[in-house]
């Protein structure tokens, strides 16, 4: 004899797609707001991870409960759980004990929020009532929920591709007319040292002094500056600024402003192919032409911020949280993405022009890879700074590349090069590394070094402690006649 099933319990054993789409909008919530960072392929194997991990609960559910509909709802509080502990416990973090033993602090954390998906999903298995209503509106939710996302993903792209295509067709008119009779135009070249200290600060935190490095540019014909100081501390501020003419509008997105920044496309609607080798995607430039870009996602996923945050936001946050970049193979991918940008530009130098290279070297930068001559440094002082030696001898090695680069950039050149050589900003000691760390004043952390190469101009009319803002200011100036009149020097 067959027992009596509630009534309405035939709609309660119908499967629900929903916690599979619901599996998806984290990446395309994450992706929708960081669009013009993250790449289309970055996307679509995050998609297909989180799809797989719902994909595994809901075979795993079938072996505790084999009713559909309370399976999509089992399957639907496992994804709550595992997609959102991480904003949970961002919020919790500070009360937590100290995070040199991550996992103890993850297992304190866990307590509240599994024990209430685990009284949950027994309240589910045990139920008796009819749950087709509650699956139906959380359908309906996740549904407009991606629909949202996905609309909005879609427009972005369409709007993208439609501007893109209006800007070739435009600037390919407007170059068509005035090639023919515009006089030749030297290739730029520019290069952004991360915390390269000035010469000033090198003497006086490091008491090293770097004349030699300045000497051996200044016998190339190079100007270099004096006192030279930046606006700002932070990296994607100083590039800003520098690459939009000293106009930085600090109320934007500075990741914005470099992304469309007004040099390249000044430089781009007068000829220049825009070749670059950036430091992260969210500082990739949109009208480049050519683009060298080396990932340190070859150590480890989390060190793209887009991965990383999928799973900061995660169960799986106790990853990057114990993660201290210790693998093995971490000093080697640190010091390729160093080396590369040396063994790409001899070939791009005699490559056609008029071109704009832009580089923008992470180092003398932690974390320290380099001794003076290109050696190996120890691991464990890939971050002090509380031991002066490890940034200076960093800071020795890339003085001396610098110069042997720029050497056979002005040798290779098929006609004079108009060469810049910045910091973003100056030396500013570590942060955040209290056993590792260093203090450092204001007024040396925006100290910087600047040098420009300008063929064909008197070096000696240069205001001796001219800033970066002002660099391509005065470049356009002599250069493209761009009535552009200098900043006051910060």
């Amino acid at each position: 004899m067959q027992e009596a099933q509630p009534q309405g319990s035939e709609k309660a054993d119908k499967a629900y797609i929903y916690p599979f789409l619901f599996s998806l909008y984290p990446v395309l919530f994450l992706y929708s707001r960081n669009i013009r960072e993250v790449l289309p392929i970055q996307v679509l194997q995050a998609l297909g991870i989180s799809l797989a991990i719902a994909i595994a609960f809901w075979l795993l559910a079938g072996v505790v409960e084999r009713s559909p509909g309370k399976r999509s709802l089992l399957l639907f509080l496992f994804l709550l759980l595992f997609h959102f502990y991480g904003l949970y416990y961002g919020q919790i973090a500070t009360w937590l004990p100290d995070d040199s033993r991550p996992l103890l602090a993850h297992a304190i954390a866990f307590i509240l929020p599994g024990g209430l998906w685990l009284c949950l999903s027994r309240a589910v298995v045990r139920s008796a009532r009819n749950l087709a209503i509650l699956n139906r509106v959380l359908q309906l939710a996740v549904i407009f929920l991606v629909l949202w996302n996905v609309t909005g993903i879609l427009i972005y792209h369409g709007q993208s591709s439609a501007n893109r295509y209006q800007q070739q067709r435009r600037q390919g008119h407007e170059l068509r007319k005035q090639l023919h009779d515009q006089p030749a135009k030297p290739d730029i070249y520019c290069f952004v040292l991360d915390e390269f200290a000035s010469l000033e600060s090198a003497r006086t935190l490091f008491q090293y002094d770097n004349s030699e490095f300045a000497e051996t540019l200044r016998q190339l014909g190079f100007f270099v500056a004096r006192d030279s100081r930046s606006r700002f501390q932070l990296t994607e501020l100083a590039i800003a600024d520098i690459l939009n003419l000293g106009e930085l509008d600090e109320k934007k997105d500075p990741y914005l402003q470099i992304r469309r920044n007004v040099v390249a496309s000044f430089l781009k609607q007068r000829g220049y192919r825009i070749i670059e080798i950036p430091l992260e995607p969210a500082m990739f430039m949109d009208v480049a032409d050519q683009r060298f870009y080396y990932s340190l996602v070859h150590i480890s996923i989390f060190f793209d911020d887009f991965y990383r945050v999928l799973f900061e936001r995660s169960l799986l946050r106790f990853l990057p949280d114990r993660w201290r970049r210790q693998s093995p193979d971490a000093p080697r991918y640190f010091r390729e993405r160093v080396l590369h940008v040396f063994e790409k530009l001899p070939e791009l130098v005699k490559s056609p022009g008029p071109k704009f290279i832009y580089v923008h070297l992470y180092c003398p930068h932690e974390p320290f890879v380099f001794d003076a001559q290109g050696g190996t440094e120890p691991a464990d002082h890939f971050w002090d700074h509380a031991d002066p030696r490890y940034y200076l001898q960093q800071y020795m090695f890339v003085s001396r590349k610098i110069a042997q680069i720029v050497t056979r950039i002005r040798k290779d050149s098929p006609a004079p090069p108009v060469i810049i050589i910045q910091s973003d900003h100056g030396y500013r000691g570590s942060r955040g590394r209290r056993k590792l760390g260093r203090r450092v004043a204001w007024a040396e952390k925006v100290k910087v070094f600047n040098a420009l190469y300008l063929p064909g101009i008197d070096i000696r009319q240069i205001e001796p402690s001219l800033a970066p803002r002002n660099n391509f200011r005065l470049i356009f100036s002599r250069y493209f006649a761009e009535p552009l009149p200098l900043f006051k020097n910060p």
